[in-house]
Formats: structure tokens, sequence, C-alpha cells
């Protein structure tokens, strides 16, 4: 027995070990998530947390997660400057993500996952947290986990084939029977080769579809950080898993488009409002918030996507091969 079945044998400790991991991964991420967009800054550099405000070097102890933020009340020891709620948000978010990987196939040896796979989930759940934080306020996808999720991918199919052959799944992971592959080679260089496979389709596939809509739009319609990222997903849950991503985040996407679009409509006309009536407008406020709404980032939806293949891809399959089709047709 692994010492994650021995943990697992003490619900309320087992549940607190993941608890804890998710919240100081959600430290590291707040860090990340300030530092990549930022020019001479990386998330090794500088080698200590300090105030964004006055630069103070913060303490420690004061960089606990959620407790030090509890005990300062969000606020800067040296200067009082408030650091707002992400820090809090990123550190509950990622403890309760944690928490939730811990009671899936990735903490259960019968089903394929175990430590390993846990561990592989728990790093893969803080890059996505990353860059979905980066690409929806500054419009980025970081190469570092875009480029280099793909070795980080086919790292994960050799050493943890249940990444493809996932609990449930019926014959080989999609695109093998293509090359001629049999069930009888190990799952590890079948994963591995999926992986691969999953790699090159997804990446061309969705390049090719971003530049047909560049062309026929006229402008740029698909950013490369998307097609690299799909890339890195293909490697690492294979091509099926990369399909679902990109059906999720294409609903997903549509949703927070009209939302966006929505909300933006109603702060042109708010903000018009109160300035009064005598000024005079080229356009209505419909047309202007449709204008300062629809350009959305792609990334955050498809990274929902993944997450969900990650924690549920048996559910994630049945529901777009046999719910949905059947609520189509009812």
């Amino acid at each position: 027995m692994s010492w994650l079945q021995d943990l697992q044998q003490v619900p309320l400790l087992y549940g607190v070990f993941l608890a804890v991991a998710g919240a100081m991964a959600g430290s590291f991420a707040s860090a990340a998530i300030y530092r990549i967009p930022r020019d001479g800054m990386s998330v090794v550099k500088p080698a200590r947390s300090h105030c964004p405000k006055c630069d103070a070097t913060i303490r420690w102890h004061d960089n606990l997660p959620i407790i030090g933020y509890l005990i300062l009340m969000g606020r800067c020891r040296a200067c009082k400057a408030s650091y707002g709620p992400g820090y809090m948000v990123h550190e509950i978010g990622l403890a309760a993500l944690f928490w939730l990987a811990g009671q899936t196939w990735m903490a259960d040896p019968a089903q394929g996952g175990g430590a390993l796979a846990l561990l592989f989930g728990f790093v893969a759940f803080t890059g996505l947290w990353i860059a979905a934080a980066v690409d929806f306020r500054f419009f980025i996808l970081p190469d570092g986990i875009t480029i280099g999720g793909v070795p980080f991918g086919l790292l994960a199919a050799a050493t943890v084939p249940a990444f493809h052959f996932w609990p449930g799944l019926d014959g080989l992971p999609l695109g093998l029977d293509l090359l001629g592959l049999s069930a009888d080679r190990s799952p590890n260089s079948l994963a591995l080769i999926s992986g691969i496979l999953g790699a090159v389709i997804s990446f061309g596939f969705l390049f090719g579809i971003g530049r047909l809509f560049s062309y026929l739009l006229k402008q740029e319609a698909l950013g490369f950080g998307d097609v690299k990222y799909i890339a890195a997903v293909g490697a690492f849950l294979g091509l099926e898993g990369s399909l679902w991503t990109l059906a999720v985040g294409v609903f997903a996407g549509a949703l927070l488009g009209v939302v966006n679009v929505l909300r933006m409509i109603l702060v042109v006309r708010h903000r018009r409002r109160t300035q009064g009536k005598n000024h005079t407008y080229v356009h209505s406020f419909t047309y202007i918030g449709w204008q300062a709404g629809r350009t959305i980032p792609f990334g955050p939806p498809l990274i929902l996507g993944t997450m969900l293949v990650m924690l549920d891809p048996l559910a994630v399959h049945n529901f777009f091969l046999d719910t949905w089709p059947r609520l189509l047709s009812s």
C-alpha cells in the first residue's frame, strides 16, 4: 500500500493534505500571475516576493497561504497598501481544485491513478490556473505553459498511460487505430504515441481553422498561443481530449462573449446617462457595447474544457457522444 493509500484511510487528514497542497500552489500561482506578464520578472526572479506598492520584501510568515492574508487583512505590513482579493481567490481556488482532483480517478490506483498521476494533475492544474488568469487579463498564454506543456504532456503519457487510457475507455485512444496499432503493445508506448499524434493533429487542425477564419474575417481570428495550447492538450490528454477541450471551449467562449457584450452595453448605457443629454454620439450604446465586448480571450474557456476532461473524461465523452445528440434529436 502506497503512502497515498495510507493517507486516504484517514479522510479528514487526506482532505487537509489536498487543501494545503492546493493553497501552497495557489500562493505560487499568485506570484507567477503577477510576474509573468511583466518585463524583467519571472517565476524565479526576484527570489523573494515583495509588495508591488512599496517594494518591501514580504516576510516568510506573511506569505503563508490564506493565513498570512487573513492576519494582515490583505494589506502590506510595511506600507498598509491593499493587495486586493486576487491572492486569496487563487489560493482558495486551487485548494478546492486539488481537493476535487483527489476525489477522482487520478487518486485511485484501481482506475490507473495513484500518487504519480495525482502529482501530474496538481502540476497541470497549477499551470492551467496561471495560464487562464494571465490570458484573461493580458490576452497572453505563456509559452512556458503552452510550449512547455508539450514535453510535460508526453512525459505524463509515457509514465501514466491512464491520461490516455482513461477509465471506461472502450478500445484504443482516438487515432491509434488509424496507424494500425494494436492493444498488444505496452500501454506506456501506446499512450506516448497517442500524445505525439494528439499534439501534431491538434496543432495542425486549430492552426488551419485560425488561418481560414482570419482570411474570411480579414482580421486575426485566433491567437497563436491558443494553437500552441491545444497542441499541449493533445500531448497530455490525446486527440480525443483536445477535441473535447475545443468543444467545451467554443461553447463556453460563445457564452462568455454574449455575457461580456451585454455587460459592455449596460456599462456604456450607464456612462451616457450619467453624462447627461447634452452630448451627441455617432454610434448607439448597443453598437459601442458590441464593439467593446466582443473581443474575449479564448484561453480560459479552453482551459475549462481541459480541466473537465482531466477530472472526468468518461462523463465528457458520454456527454458529447450520447447525451448531447439525444438532446438535439428530442
